[in-house]
């Protein structure tokens, strides 16, 4: 998954760090197969399935030339065991921020969405884009999942103590990682990279020496460099959306941060600013949307990142197209503190004006439990998108050219940790950057607060613009002055109505913490 950003510790014993790692929970995978329009048996309840239904369902990523050929099986299926057929429908990474937020306020016909609190599960939940799921309906049309879902990814997903989202059961790492050109480096005599200076000198030698190549090829959604820069500072759970008000995991009081003001904010300001004229991206990163990883694949730029997962199947992927790269992955963190994603960052969520509500809770429960939809959604048609290894791993198939590479479907909303299956090609580095960020990992009850946004709405819109005009430009250095231009959003901030909503978010996490001592 890619741009997770809200995080939280867990019990580091429980931790099993991504795909291509599995619980082995043991957790039953087999679903009642019904013929269409039979009433199915879920628990002790029978479920009217006689008419048919047909679902939608939006999903964040880019589109796999083979979706038609995986969800045409996946559609079989459905009809069999649901009496449903579902339609899947791709918001790129492109352009999710913007279009997102529009299904809801447009009044868009569908059932089933993607949720997480990286793109603003509670605000949405709290301005009624989603149906309410109660243990009842959860128990009757989706009872394996009532079943497997840890009680703490329940507690996570309530929003003013109701719950709007299936979270995912899964516990990943949100760290970010960089892949390199192994052979660029060797040629240039870079040593490995162990920090974020590290990776600078690599960006520099590309630079001077490779003048075909953008070192860096960041855009708009650019995250990384500040998770490492300032992230690993604070350790910040952000708790205003589009703003850098965040706690620190380290502090277990609840006192809010505004990153923005700080000196470590600016020092991160002043280094864009500083490898936006020296060239490590293009001059027009703030209108760029293709993503970091799609650009160092075509061999147009000398190294990406992002988080471990995206980062390992895009080396998997370069590496099998050209072996000559040397693609290797590097974790800048150099022993700094870590923090595993809630179970909500995760998650799917039914529309609240669903016309088949039900229908779409029984396919989350099959996508979510049932080892062929899993494997379906994640993997794709076996023999033609993977295969399995006689020691049951993943063996992607096809290559660069695949029509549906492993997680190209954009299954994260429904990821269940027992179901996940090792990946024969995985990097050789992840084992041992996951076995790290393990040790170094923080727990916190902290990472649970969900802001409770209805009193300040307006203040968070304005908030919103300030983001998008200001500080966009300072994430990729595009700024005549960092000083100045940080300046210029904390004012601008100040403006929008920043400290009202610091305030209505402090009150509420004094009472969080005083709850949850």
């Amino acid at each position: 998954m890619k741009h997770v950003k809200t995080l939280m510790a867990v019990s580091l014993a429980a931790v099993l760090l991504l795909a291509g790692c599995s619980t082995n929970r043991g957790q039953e995978t087999a679903s009642p197969k019904p013929s269409a329009g039979t009433r199915t048996d879920t628990g002790s309840n029978k479920v009217d399935i006689s008419k048919e239904v047909k679902l939608k369902m939006y999903l964040i990523g880019d589109q796999p030339k083979d979706i038609g050929l995986v969800y045409d099986e996946i559609n079989k299926m459905l009809k069999r065991d649901i009496n449903a057929t579902v339609e899947p429908v791709f918001l790129s990474w492109g352009d999710y921020l913007q279009k997102y937020p529009l299904l809801f306020a447009t009044g868009e016909d569908f059932d089933l969405v993607f949720s997480a609190n990286w793109i603003k599960y509670g605000e949405q939940a709290i301005k009624g884009a989603f149906l309410e799921l109660t243990p009842d309906m959860i128990t009757k049309y989706a009872p394996q999942t009532m079943k497997e879902m840890p009680k703490e990814a329940w507690e996570q997903a309530k929003v003013q103590n109701k719950i709007y989202m299936v979270p995912a059961s899964t516990k990943d790492f949100s760290m970010a990682v960089v892949g390199v050109r192994g052979d660029l480096r060797a040629k240039y005599n870079i040593p490995e990279l162990k920090t974020i200076n590290d990776f600078e000198k690599y960006l520099e030698v590309i630079s001077k020496n490779e003048p075909s190549m953008v070192p860096f090829d960041e855009g708009i959604n650019a995250y990384t460099m500040y998770d490492f820069m300032v992230g690993t500072e604070l350790t910040p759970k952000l708790i205003i959306g589009n703003s850098l008000v965040s706690v620190d995991l380290k502090d277990k009081s609840g006192k809010l941060i505004d990153v923005a003001q700080t000196p470590q904010y600016l020092e991160f300001a002043k280094k864009m600013a500083d490898w936006n004229k020296k060239g490590y991206w293009s001059q027009n990163a703030l209108l760029n949307k293709t993503p970091v990883k799609d650009s160092f694949l075509a061999g147009k730029s000398a190294s990406m990142a992002g988080n471990i997962q995206d980062m390992s199947l895009g080396v998997t992927t370069a590496n099998q197209k050209h072996p000559e790269w040397k693609v290797e992955l590097f974790d800048l963190y150099n022993g700094k503190a870590t923090y595993v994603n809630p179970y909500i960052g995760n998650g799917m969520s039914i529309n609240a004006n669903a016309k088949n509500p039900e229908r779409a809770l029984m396919l989350l429960d099959l996508f979510r439990n049932n080892e062929d939809y899993f494997n379906l959604t994640t993997y794709g048609i076996k023999d033609k998108h993977y295969d399995l290894t006689a020691d049951k791993k993943i063996q992607a198939l096809g290559g660069t050219d695949s029509g549906y590479k492993i997680d190209s479907g954009s299954p994260w909303g429904w990821r269940t940790q027992g179901l996940i299956k090792p990946l024969a090609d995985q990097p050789k580095e992840v084992a041992a950057i996951q076995a790290a960020w393990t040790k170094t990992a923080i727990t916190n009850p902290l990472l649970n607060f969900v802001f409770d946004t209805t009193n300040v709405k307006n203040e968070l819109a304005a908030i919103k613009n300030v983001k998008d005009q200001y500080r966009n430009p300072l994430t990729l250095g595009v700024v005549n002055d960092p000083l100045e231009a940080v300046k210029t959003l904390n004012t601008k901030n100040k403006e929008a109505g920043l400290d009202k909503v610091v305030a209505e978010a402090q009150k509420q996490l004094d009472e969080f913490v005083k709850n949850n001592k």
